[in-house]
């Protein structure tokens, strides 16, 4: 039987680990950006972020301005081109962005841990399938 106890570390952990999925979709935990806490830390210096002059990434505004935890809650994500998405040399943000429109935060921590757990490398070999639907199918192969 677990204790208590465990079961509120474990909720801790999971809790975190949810909190460095970016407002685009990107997971924090896993980016190659060591300077950076992730985008909804104290301060946050992500690396698209530093692009603009105001160091503001643009999916961070427009999440915050509709009142809306990520793109992912948006209801006009599948045709957005907007920020990250308005990139086509990078398609991971907008998969998976959909993938936990489809399926829930959660889920979409589980899938990746189990994808990078059988050698994915994330987000490396997401990025060579330069298609938002191979990356979701790439994701949904890997989903319990």
């Amino acid at each position: 039987m677990i204790s208590e106890n465990t079961i509120k570390v474990l909720k801790k952990m999971t809790h975190f680990k949810i909190q460095q999925i970016a407002y685009c979709g990107h997971h924090c935990s896993y980016c190659f950006y060591d300077d950076c806490s992730g985008c909804r830390s104290e301060n946050p210096t992500c690396s698209y972020a530093n692009l603009f002059e105001d160091k503001k990434c643009p999916n961070v505004t427009c999440c915050k301005s509709k009142g809306i935890d990520g793109c992912y809650e948006c209801l006009e994500l599948s045709q957005c081109e907007y920020g990250f998405f308005s990139r086509k040399d990078e398609q991971v943000a907008k998969a998976t962005a959909l993938f936990i429109q489809k399926y829930g935060l959660i889920e979409y921590d589980k899938t990746l841990v189990a994808s990078m757990h059988n050698g994915v490398k994330y987000p490396e070999a997401f990025n060579a399938l330069n298609s938002v639907q191979k990356i979701l199918q790439l994701l949904e192969s890997y989903k319990s």
